[in-house]
């Protein structure tokens, strides 16, 4: 709610400001787009239904990308069950929200469905990376950088183009570090000033009320918190419980896709799309347990991956089953 309050111009950081004065990436260029619509006197509640409405097209880009990758991997029997996999109670709560995840989500959504119709230099990759880019210069550049690994180790390309791609790719990515940098506050690198930051990030949550001790947990159960909490342990109210069954049945897809993995890893087939969709949530993951400490955080914050990384735990199960069927006919 105070992110919101001050995205439409309800603090005191807002006040005596012109337009242009907001004119810069990060939290500033939420509040220069919605400079206008305030001014013209469009009240509270409008901005929740005009945010709304990106975080819908946003949600209509990702089912986009996932009808051209997936198409009829979801049919059981005669019922194609995809349209369960656009339901996540997560997803709707945050895009439908005044604040970044709206505008983030449409951003990731058009650059995930760029590379699915290998349209580089399409409107879509274009606007949704400089969006992404804009409001989250860091979330941009762990994006970026997912995808330039997975580019880059592709046997199909030649010497000549991956030493094209590094080029190319080594001064996006500086830029993208500088950005990320100038916005956090560190201002340069320094590995103790990066940890230094880091802690007072967490401990900033501290006080919260669904806080998690993260300094104090260990580095696989960081990743675990990040990822699965909160669970049935952690609730105390209904939407807790909610997030809880939804993080439940990402661990099980999980476990299972994993076991799929180490069963059948020699026959299945990784498109380009699930290893950018791996990369970047593992990417994410390493950034995000070291900044954020707070359960509402980590669910809202999971909003950027989880989707993508759904339909690729679905789909590495699918092969899975198909594998195990084909198996047992032939036995």
């Amino acid at each position: 709610m105070a992110d919101s309050q001050l995205y439409w111009f309800q603090k005191e950081y807002t006040q005596g400001k012109s337009w242009l004065d907001f004119f810069k990436y990060g939290t500033d260029f939420i509040l220069f787009l919605n400079y206008p619509f305030v001014k013209i006197g469009l009240p509270y509640w409008g901005g929740f239904l005009l945010y709304g409405a990106i975080g819908f097209l946003g949600i209509i880009q990702w089912i986009r990308w996932v009808k051209v990758l997936v198409k009829d991997t979801f049919v059981i029997g005669n019922n194609n069950w995809l349209w369960l996999v656009f339901l996540l109670p997560n997803l709707h709560y945050w895009t439908a929200s005044l604040g970044k995840e709206a505008l983030l989500f449409w951003g990731i959504a058009s650059v995930f469905y760029a590379l699915a119709a290998n349209g580089f230099t399409s409107f879509s990759f274009i606007a949704g990376s400089l969006l992404v880019l804009i409001v989250r210069p860091h979330v941009a550049m762990l994006l970026f950088t997912a995808i330039f690994l997975v580019l880059f180790f592709r046997k199909n390309y030649t010497l000549k183009r991956r030493f094209f791609l590094l080029s190319i790719s080594l001064f996006v990515l500086l830029a993208l570090v500088y950005m990320a940098f100038q916005l956090s506050g560190i201002r340069y690198f320094n590995w103790h000033r990066i940890q230094y930051f880091n802690e007072f990030s967490i401990l900033s949550f501290k006080h919260s009320g669904s806080y998690v001790p993260m300094l104090d947990y260990n580095y696989c159960y960081k990743l675990f918190s990040f990822n699965f909490r909160p669970l049935f342990f952690d609730a105390h109210n209904i939407s807790m419980m909610l997030a809880s069954v939804e993080n439940l049945v990402m661990l099980l897809l999980f476990v299972l896709a994993l076991m799929v993995i180490l069963r059948y890893y020699s026959q299945l087939v990784f498109p380009t799309w699930i290893k950018i969709s791996f990369w970047f949530t593992l990417l994410v993951t390493i950034i995000y347990v070291e900044r954020y400490a707070n359960l509402g955080i980590f669910m809202r914050t999971k909003v950027m991956f989880q989707p993508f990384l759904l339909i690729a735990l679905l789909h590495i199960i699918s092969q899975g089953i198909t594998l195990y069927k084909s198996k047992v006919t032939h036995e």
